[in-house]
């Protein structure tokens, strides 16, 4: 096992001050999570109490002619809260049997920061050992096969119903010759302005934006020979979630995914 995995979550955490108080527009959510890159904020009362999270989905759900609608609104309650005092381990294993990339640390049902899968990441890149199991490992080993990709003629809208439906925050963007182009991520739509993407389609034929438009190109990709340590780099040092998996530069052909997930497991699980 990782030593990182032996630690506590107080330990491992970074600290974010990503707070709303629960009467703030969910214009003023919108434009803090693009300006700095949150994916998930809590919401908390004039106490410090919280109350309840908002993530990018949740934004990207209001339209933008709603500008009456607050962060109350539009919360959810966190499917689990961790304490600083909880195995790394142990608090992974919640995380992922609820696929969250992303847990609120509470004390007393106060709000004290997010742990993230980056967080595992950065820890263990300063380990020793925890970079030996990351140096040890393949990414056609850890990463997903056949990934759902999309076209760059497809609407945002197509592109925004996959990521519900899979729960993605970013697809793989290829060519008429299926060859990886760029990346779509929940992000970019935010960033685009695009409010309710799924809904874009009401404009009628031809007025929905393409991917193309929206999306981010170049792409960072690996092959399935690169190493898990090569993955966790990128991941930490250029704040990406997920990396496409080619068969060859030349072909960009797209075989397999790998993202933060792929990474957390094997640390937790990794046996030499």
């Amino acid at each position: 096992m990782s030593r990182v995995a032996e630690r506590s979550v107080g330990e491992v955490s970074s600290y974010r001050r990503a707070i709303v108080s629960p009467r703030d527009s969910v214009e003023y959510v919108r434009r803090i999570m693009r300006d700095y890159g949150y994916r998930l904020v809590a919401v908390v009362d004039s106490s410090g109490r919280i109350l309840g999270v908002i993530g990018r989905a949740e934004v990207l759900m209001v339209s933008s002619t709603k500008s009456e609608a607050l962060a109350s609104h539009i919360m959810r309650e966190p499917l689990i809260k961790l304490s600083e005092d909880q195995r790394v381990g142990d608090a992974i294993r919640l995380m992922l049997e609820v696929d969250e990339w992303y847990a609120p640390v509470t004390d007393r049902g106060f709000y004290k920061t997010f742990f993230g899968l980056e967080d595992v990441i950065e820890w263990a890149l300063r380990s020793d050992r925890d970079r030996r199991i990351l140096e040890d490992v393949s990414l056609e080993n850890i990463m997903t096969v056949n990934p759902v990709v999309i076209s760059l003629d497809d609407g945002v809208d197509r592109a925004w119903r996959l990521m519900m439906k899979h729960r993605y925050a970013g697809i793989p963007v290829v060519n008429n010759r299926g060859a990886l182009v760029g990346i779509i991520t929940q992000y970019d739509l935010l960033k685009k302005g695009y409010a309710r993407p799924h809904l874009e389609a009401e404009r009628g034929p031809g007025k929905v934006p393409k991917v193309r438009i929206a999306m981010t190109r170049p792409c960072t990709y690996l092959h399935p020979w690169s190493k898990a340590l090569e993955a966790a780099i990128i991941m930490v040092t250029r704040n990406i979630g997920r990396i496409p998996v080619v068969e060859s530069s030349k072909t960009r052909r797209i075989v397999g995914i790998v993202d933060r997930e792929d990474i957390v497991k094997l640390l937790i699980t990794y046996t030499p």
